[in-house]
């Protein structure tokens, strides 16, 4: 689900993308530029999201 709101699991949370992308916008805006995404708890195929994770959220954060 794109619009997932976030809710929180063990040392972080899940979300949707649209969250991730806000989320991560707002780190980088305090000048965070490394975070590490711990799939262990996804509940779609590890392919989908890493394709989710390329094709809509990586592109936002290009140089």
């Amino acid at each position: 689900m794109p619009d997932a709101a976030p809710r929180p699991i063990h040392l972080g949370f899940q979300s949707g993308v649209s969250y991730l992308k806000q989320y991560l916008s707002e780190l980088k805006s305090i000048g965070i530029n490394h975070v590490a995404l711990n799939l262990r708890f996804n509940n779609a195929e590890i392919e989908t999201t890493m394709q989710r994770i390329s094709d809509e959220v990586l592109p936002e954060f290009g140089r």
